[in-house]
């Protein structure tokens, strides 16, 4: 496959704007777009890569490279947000369960 016939402006411009969406829906921790957007640039990498022109986008993929370092740093970070509200949730549920059934007029 050849990325002759494709315009090399076009395709760094898509690598520059699938990036900045990566980064924005995982900003805005909207996981779906994130997994789109991650899919969408999949897709174009594997097309320049199976077209031999890596050295020729070299510098946006390396931006690509340092910008999806980014974005799996601020997953982690969500993740383990997570993680800390769910074992706060386990610690907490007897007493939330016990004020419940106090309240419902029910003893536990």
């Amino acid at each position: 496959m050849s990325l002759s016939h494709l315009n090399s402006t076009d395709i760094a411009r898509a690598l520059t704007q699938l990036q900045h969406e990566l980064l924005l829906a995982a900003r805005a921790h909207d996981w779906q777009r994130l997994r789109a957007m991650d899919r969408q640039l999949l897709a174009l990498v594997q097309r320049i890569t199976q077209a031999g022109a890596k050295d020729q986008f070299s510098a946006q993929l390396s931006a690509l490279q340092q910008n999806y370092q980014h974005v799996l740093q601020l997953a982690k970070n969500e993740l383990q947000r997570t993680e800390l509200q769910m074992a706060q949730f386990h610690k907490n549920r007897p007493g939330v369960v016990a004020y419940q059934q106090t309240t419902e007029g029910k003893t536990p």
